[in-house]
């Protein structure tokens, strides 16, 4: 019998795996924050130097970082003139895996620009020169290539070059995907979200497409107290020996849009503004409704001492991090979300929403109205043919027959039957009526359906199933009549359905 021989196996990471960054889960704009990550943090580490060559540069006199995507050329361009590389620091960044020396700034994983750049496309080049430095190196990245196993990348090296210029300039090329209109708008918002910091402190211009980014945040926007003070604390927290800091605010004029918290790490937002983060244990159900805690209550939250995925689009929590950092902004924010939700209640004197509340309410749905989403019905959706509606309307209608209603009454003729009906889809309609029969009506009220999420308790709930109901209702009774009817009638009719629940509060309860 042949001995045994114990041999170790290896862990082997092979080049191909580059040809498999396009598939990262990576947004375009984060994949751009990672360029404009490694300038700013070029910058941190050469600040004195920098901010030296940028009082004696007639073109800048900061950091200045410029995005361009031409979808004609198929190209993605940035370039900056932070400090610059020589032929050693280029030769590292290439180097997949291999962190900075300072890891305890932006550029962290020594991941980000090339998973970033062959995200975007198959084909990029890094032109750079390093300030004090008199040689400018260029290197070609051919993805496709490196991942067959061809680890030579041509570099040309150019002498004799001022030493007070400093720049690099990344291109990619070959692009994976193209930036549409909607996109672009999206990477301008969420970049100057991310570097907020960065722009209030002025020390970074950064332009996309040609545009200077800004944010344009103004403290004039919280809520102020009967002092004139406003409604914004900063707080300092240790949870299970991390530091927790930042602020909290109140809108003035509620914004869902604005509202919410955003996470900064290294001074740089990993998520938040116009995906703000909404912690469960203070706005409610995931993601948060549409109540004015979510349209008001606004903050940022430090989380320095935290990891980030490598993405840097958010926070790697471990064990119960995340939980005990949510429980900790909870009572940071008790005081505010009590502030924040003040409103009058159902029998005050002046009755129904106060003023605050309907500019809240108006200008939520001015943004709603004023939404690509909403341009995209009007102009996009067709008109479902009639029996593509009795298809979609027909099955709901079958689950419930024979079953026993939630809600019923019987007045005269009119028998009406109400389902709650929990079993389906968020695809389904939000209502589906059966007032053709002669008898009566049938009222199906998806309870799966997304805007449920929107109602606020029991007087929200209460308002959806009347206006579900009432407008079963109005149409039977139309359906009723032997003269025209038209949209107008059935809105009349509705009208007087609306007044109802106030005739039932001036006569009192009934014997």
């Amino acid at each position: 019998m042949t001995p045994e021989v114990e041999r170790q196996l290896e862990f082997r990471l092979g080049l191909d795996a580059i040809s498999s960054y396009k598939r990262l889960d990576y947004t375009a704009w984060h994949a751009l924050a990672e360029f404009v990550d490694n300038a700013t943090q070029s910058y941190f580490n050469h600040r004195d130097e920098l901010d030296a060559a940028f009082e004696a540069d007639a073109a800048y006199d900061s950091l200045h970082v410029s995005i361009v995507y031409d979808n004609d050329a198929g190209t993605v361009r940035i370039v900056d003139n932070a400090m610059g590389m020589d032929r050693p620091e280029l030769d590292h960044a290439l180097e997949v895996g291999a962190p900075p020396a300072n890891t305890s700034g932006r550029s962290k994983y020594g991941m980000g620009m090339k998973t970033a750049a062959c995200w975007f496309g198959n084909n990029w080049s890094i032109r750079t020169k390093k300030l004090g430095e008199t040689k400018e190196i260029a290197v070609e990245i051919d993805v496709a290539k490196v991942a067959s196993g061809d680890r030579a990348l041509p570099t040309v090296e150019a002498e004799d070059q001022d030493p007070s210029a400093h720049y690099t300039v990344i291109e990619i090329r070959s692009l994976n995907r193209a930036l549409r209109g909607r996109t672009q708008g999206k990477v301008r918002d969420f970049l100057s979200s991310m570097y907020r910091q960065d722009l209030r402190d002025e020390i970074l211009d950064l332009l996309w497409q040609d545009e200077k980014l800004e944010w344009t945040f103004s403290e004039d926007e919280f809520l102020t107290a009967k002092d004139g003070s406003p409604y914004k604390r900063e707080f300092d927290e240790q949870v299970d020996g991390k530091r927790v800091s930042g602020w909290i605010g109140i809108l003035d004029r509620g914004s869902r849009a604005k509202a919410g918290l955003s996470i900064l790490h290294a001074g740089r937002v990993v998520r938040g503004w116009p995906e703000s983060w909404r912690p469960h244990s203070i706005f409610g159900q995931y993601e948060g409704s549409n109540d004015l805690i979510n349209q008001r209550l606004v903050g940022e939250v430090v989380l320095d001492d935290f990891e980030v995925t490598h993405t840097k689009d958010g926070i790697l929590w471990g064990g119960d991090e995340e939980e005990d950092v949510e429980s900790a902004l909870k009572e940071v924010a008790a005081e505010y979300v009590t502030v924040a939700n003040r409103r009058r209640k159902r029998g005050d004197a002046s009755g129904g929403p106060t003023d605050q509340e309907v500019s809240v309410a108006v200008q939520e749905f001015q943004s709603e109205l004023s939404s690509a989403e909403f341009a995209d019905f009007v102009t996009l959706e067709d008109v479902p043919p009639p029996e593509a509606v009795q298809a979609n309307l027909g099955p709901v209608l079958e689950a419930v027959a024979g079953s026993d209603p939630d809600f019923s009454a019987i007045i005269g003729d009119l028998q009406i039957r109400g389902y709650l009906e929990r079993d389906t889809s968020a695809n389904d309609p939000y209502v589906v009526v059966d007032s053709a029969m002669t008898e009566g009506v049938t009222v199906v009220v998806n309870m799966s359906h997304p805007h449920i999420s929107e109602l606020i308790g029991t007087e929200g709930m209460l308002n959806y199933l009347r206006h579900c109901v009432y407008d079963a209702i109005a149409e039977w009774k139309a359906s009723q009549s032997t003269a025209a009817i038209d949209s107008n009638t059935i809105k009349m009719l509705k009208d007087r359905l609306l007044r109802v629940a106030m005739e039932i509060e001036m006569h009192g309860p009934s014997a």
